[in-house]
């Protein structure tokens, strides 16, 4: 879609099936399920949904998803279907990797930046040669010195091919690395993690990530089982959530296979998903 001066498209890297109960934590299962029914696994369908923020002076791609290194034992775990992927969107839009100038990792989990690197001949190299990759430095350094709770989410041959060409670089807190578009610190699931910010025409339109990964997880408490500091989501979130209220901001939700793109709504202290531009009118999901 135009959004103010920018053109904005969501690039799909295809699904991913996901434990349902991981992915919602402490909430029953007799709630969530009405929300996102599971499969014969217990695993729910997830998106992932990157984005191509293209501003005029830049093309600039948020995350990356899973990529094409996986064997088929982590395809069959995963459940990941290759319905479509970053590079065929790229391309249906007249994009080559070589057009890219930035790419920004949210975090550097496997479904976010899967998609940084690809396996060719027998050796890993960067998928966009000539982009600059940016990430929270606290997020590399914890991801080069994971342990037992994270380690299976944090693999090294998504970033460090590109650290000797020069491609991989660390910000520290709130970064504007366009005009209108500024990375903002948004902590809890992972201590490093961070959402984008689309500033345009007096819109704005914000790139959760995994602080709130489909809309399905809207409610304050409905925080996933991965959240390495769930209490930190929560502050993180009531935060957040009043400043999209109050500006009427955009959500973009990575994981949200069906409902993509919404705004947060507030009645009586209680936030829930509502339709936003590309959804249905009248859409909605009232959550507990």
């Amino acid at each position: 879609m135009n959004f103010g001066e920018f053109e904005i498209h969501l690039i799909s890297d295809g699904t991913l099936f996901l434990d349902g109960g991981a992915m919602f934590g402490v909430v029953p299962r007799i709630l969530w399920e009405k929300r996102m029914p599971a499969d014969e696994r217990h695993r729910i369908r997830l998106g992932l949904n990157c984005l191509l923020v293209r501003t005029g002076e830049a093309n600039l791609l948020i995350d990356t998803g899973c990529g094409t290194k996986f064997g088929e034992k982590e395809r069959d775990i995963y459940g990941l279907r290759r319905e479509t992927d970053v590079v065929d969107g790229l391309g249906r839009l007249g994009l080559a990797p070589e057009d890219i100038d930035l790419v920004v990792n949210t975090h550097l989990h496997f479904d976010h930046c899967g998609g940084n690197t690809l396996r060719r001949s027998g050796a890993v190299r960067p998928a966009f040669p000539r982009a600059r990759h940016l990430v929270q430095a606290r997020e590399l350094a914890d991801a080069r010195s994971a342990n037992e709770r994270n380690r299976a989410s944090y693999l090294p041959e998504n970033w460090e091919p590109l650290v000797e060409p020069g491609l991989l670089e660390t910000v520290e807190g709130d970064t504007e690395i366009l005009p209108g578009v500024t990375l903002e610190p948004t902590p809890g699931h992972t201590a490093g993690h961070q959402s984008v910010r689309i500033e345009s025409g007096g819109r704005t339109l914000f790139y959760i990530a995994d602080l709130c990964p489909t809309s399905a997880h809207v409610p304050l408490a409905w925080i996933m089982g991965y959240d390495l500091y769930p209490l930190t989501t929560l502050e993180t979130r009531r935060r957040v959530y009043r400043r999209a209220v109050d500006g009427g901001w955009l959500i973009l939700f990575e994981h949200d296979a069906d409902h993509p793109l919404g705004v947060i709504r507030e009645e009586r202290g209680k936030f829930s998903w509502g339709a936003g531009a590309g959804e249905e009118q009248g859409a909605g999901s009232e959550c507990p």
